[in-house]
């Protein structure tokens, strides 16, 4: 059965806000709360080194596997026992280089790095197989599979905080111990459903078959690692160029970190969506301008509605959050993490449809640009500015790639600037602007938290309006269709 579009976008969003923003404020936060910024931070910064090397752990298998069992869904029989054995070789090798690199860096005195490195195998597995559900456009099943590690690990690490187990206190290590039983359940469930959508698996490992899923996924795997190293540098560097002071600035920078990665989630869960259905039309020589529009359209809604709301009110939202020791800094901090949800909120729009094309050498060229950039500019403004560098280099580097894959894909899928569109998506804006002014007058207590929950609720009841008022979502938009035989 074919369903609509935008029901499938906005379930998957709303299961996700049901689930991820417990999980971000409070879950992740109440830890770095009561462990403390540095102590966090360390935490932070090792995480981020072992998310560096995740290249060799998915190779692009994710987004190759999605491209093409989404065209052809009987491929998933031969490619999910070849991937997954291949996978399980490629992990030993993960292993042995973040282990080796990890050694000069000084990051093996810290027990909790061996977890963090079997939580990074497991997620990686954990992705692949739901590009599987995904790929049969079972968005719903997949939504729910989204949210299922963050469901056990909000249960686990409520134990941790308010538990009375013998030997469960709040430590690091625990945390990602707390983690890894989450990963290790959701992995058993996401294998269970990636097999019923096989007719039949033979486990087998061939070189011939080595080569061709090597020599097919790797230009996807140097587009992820490209992307990971201008994504994810940042906290290594800061941790590393501030010296003593490192640890805290990586914590703090981990306050507003957190909230963008929250957000930046709701634009991966929807190229999760995007991907199979630009492929499938792409095979099918149909026109995706309709289909890119609308994408857009409610990215751009949803970013813009989300950074005007929170950015108006970032000082507040630190100082409630947070036991920040400077809850200014960390406010500006957060505001230029918090704008960089704009650029890669579309960017995950334009990207996923440059993907599902193949246009992997401008992508590629423009990534290496992008990474080389990226690493100079945080070497120079990490070292002036700290945390707030960090952030400014991060925007830069995300207006950056913005620009140059827009300016693909007007060139390639031979769009026209339509003046119309831009002042809608002007109108939006300023229509959003509007409201949260208007809604600062909202007063129903004397504390600030009711007080700043009271005017979120009331502004994002208000910005649907904005969005049909606009035109930028209209019926047009909710006749769309996912389904394989479209």
């Amino acid at each position: 059965m074919k369903k609509s579009f935008i029901f499938n976008v906005f379930f998957m969003v709303f299961v996700n806000l049901l689930i991820k923003p417990f999980w971000v404020f409070g879950i992740d936060r109440t830890v770095q709360n009561q462990l403390g910024e540095s102590e966090y931070g360390l935490y932070f910064a090792i995480f981020n080194f072992t998310y560096l090397f995740q290249i060799i752990l998915d190779f692009g298998f994710q987004n190759y596997n999605n491209r093409e069992v989404a065209t052809n869904t009987q491929r998933i029989n031969d490619l999910l026992p070849s991937i997954l054995v291949f996978k399980t070789g490629l992990f030993f090798i993960y292993l042995i280089v973040c282990l080796v690199v990890a050694y000069p860096l000084g990051y093996l005195s810290s027990p909790f790095i061996y977890l963090i490195l079997a939580n990074q195998i497991l997620l990686s597995f954990n992705i692949y197989l739901r590009s599987n559900i995904s790929a049969h456009q079972h968005f719903i099943t997949d939504a729910f599979l989204s949210v299922l590690d963050k469901l056990l690990m909000i249960a686990f690490c409520l134990i941790l905080l308010y538990g009375t187990v013998p030997g469960l206190s709040l430590t690091i290590f625990n945390f990602a111990l707390a983690q890894l039983v989450a990963y290790v359940l959701t992995f058993i469930v996401c294998l269970f459903y990636a097999f019923r959508l096989t007719d039949k698996l033979v486990f087998n490992f061939s070189l011939q078959d080595f080569k061709h899923i090597a020599k097919a996924t790797l230009p996807y795997a140097i587009i992820h690692f490209l992307m990971t190293t201008y994504y994810r540098i940042d906290g290594v560097m800061l941790e590393k160029l501030q010296g003593t002071n490192g640890a805290l600035e990586s914590g703090i920078y981990a306050q507003g970190y957190r909230i963008m990665e929250a957000l930046n989630n709701i634009g991966y869960l929807f190229a999760g969506i995007l991907l199979p259905l630009f492929a499938y039309h792409i095979s099918q020589k149909n026109n995706i301008k309709t289909l890119l529009k609308s994408g857009v359209s409610i990215m751009y809604c949803v970013a813009v509605s989300i950074i005007v709301c929170l950015f108006w009110n970032k000082n507040a939202i630190m100082q409630l959050l947070y036991k920040a020791s400077n809850a200014t800094y960390s406010a500006e901090v957060f505001g230029y993490l918090l704008l960089n949800f704009f650029p890669v909120a579309l960017l995950y729009v334009i990207g996923t449809l440059l993907t599902a094309n193949q246009n992997f050498r401008l992508m590629i060229y423009t990534l290496l640009f992008a990474v080389v950039l990226n690493i100079a500019l945080n070497f120079y403004l990490i070292t002036h500015y700290g945390a707030k560098g960090a952030g400014i280099a991060t925007l830069i580097t995300q207006v950056v790639m913005l620009l140059c894959y827009s300016i693909y894909c007007i060139q390639i899928f031979h769009l026209k600037w339509n003046m119309r569109y831009l002042f809608q998506l002007g109108l939006f804006l300023l229509f959003c602007c509007v409201s949260m002014y208007l809604c600062q007058m909202i007063n129903v207590s004397e504390q600030v938290a009711i007080n700043l929950l009271a005017r979120i609720i009331v502004y994002f009841a208000i910005v649907p309006i904005g969005m049909f008022a606009t035109g930028l979502l209209h019926r047009n938009t909710f006749r769309l269709k996912v389904g394989i035989n479209e």
